[in-house]
């Protein structure tokens, strides 16, 4: 029992002891994500365009049958902060997840342009790229800019739109302005210790990472801080359009989904995007801040299938009038 009881100490400080490597890190990580990414029933891809590579999560197989749903991540994030939604939407529709240019495995060169209506054009040239033709549009932070400036520019392929505490209008400053008005910008790692508060600045409640997993998490995101300065400063930039007058031309109808506790984009400025939107309508998640679909997945879920359920039904109608 005692030789026993000794392999099993062994055993485990031997994986401890492994699980301090970056390789076996790295190993640990990739195949927490595949889990993650297979549970959702997603499989990845990569695609050539012009600017460069773009890495995608994807129903493997898109069924005419089903509603397509485009879910676009913030800035400094990745297609894999999509993957518990995805999960609870897993069978219902044909799921696309990119990660945008300068973001996650897709292309980062400084070179390129990364401001919102730019990315915008490169959203749409991936639906082209997948011949889909109508699909239903959510974004979260930075990427809900994305696809509300699509929808505004797109009407005619955009089925629904879902913005999750979405960037565009800062009327009412929230705690990352007053950092940045220090010079400070709690989003860009100086240094890959910071990646805990990092998360804690964005959620309430982040998810258990094990650590080993975190640990390859952080290491990217600390790598990733001169592209994502790049991408910031371009994103700063668009806060000259009229961001109002963009959302007013938005014909789908809009799903504005707030967490209250939002620390980067504050809650205030949700009613103002509401009302700058035709034919919206607005829920506040309570001890949510600004990743609904990671803090709150099953509820986020929930909201979007009902949207997508009074889309289809308008559209059916109309097709009926026609």
């Amino acid at each position: 029992m005692e030789k026993c009881a000794l392999r099993i100490i062994t055993l485990l400080l031997s994986m401890l002891l492994l699980a301090g490597c970056s390789s076996m890190q790295q190993s640990i990580h990739d195949a927490a994500i595949n889990y993650e990414t297979s549970a959702a029933g997603l499989e990845s891809q990569e695609l050539t365009f012009e600017y460069g590579e773009l890495s995608i999560l994807r129903t493997p197989e898109m069924r005419d049958n089903r509603q397509t749903l485009i879910l676009v991540h913030g800035f400094g994030a990745n297609k894999e902060n999509w993957l518990k939604l995805a999960q609870q939407l897993e069978g219902e529709y044909n799921i696309i997840a990119p990660d945008l240019p300068g973001h996650g495995d897709s292309v980062q060169d400084p070179g390129l342009a990364y401001g919102i209506p730019r990315q915008a054009q490169r959203l749409m040239q991936l639906l082209d790229r997948l011949e889909i033709e109508h699909a239903h549009l959510a974004g979260n932070s930075m990427g809900g800019a994305i696809v509300a400036v699509a929808a505004a520019e797109y009407p005619e392929r955009v089925a629904s739109l879902a913005l999750l505490n979405t960037a565009g209008i800062h009327d009412h400053p929230a705690e990352l302005d007053r950092h940045l008005a220090r010079g400070e910008n709690p989003l860009v790692l100086d240094d890959p210790s910071d990646y805990d508060e990092l998360m804690a600045f964005a959620m309430n409640e982040p998810p258990f990472i094990p650590w080993p997993v975190s640990a390859v998490m952080a290491r990217e995101a600390y790598g990733n801080r001169d592209i994502n300065r790049k991408i910031f400063e371009d994103m700063e930039a668009d806060r000259e359009m009229d961001f109002r007058a963009m959302l007013a031309r938005i014909q789908a109808p809009t799903l504005v989904l707030w967490g209250a506790d939002d620390r980067i984009i504050d809650a205030a400025n949700a009613p103002l995007v509401a009302e700058a939107i035709p034919d919206s309508r607005l829920e506040i998640l309570q001890d949510i801040a600004h990743m609904p679909m990671i803090e709150a997945p099953e509820k986020t879920a929930q909201l979007m299938r009902a949207l997508i359920r009074e889309a289809a039904g308008n559209s059916g109608q109309q097709a009926g009038l026609n």
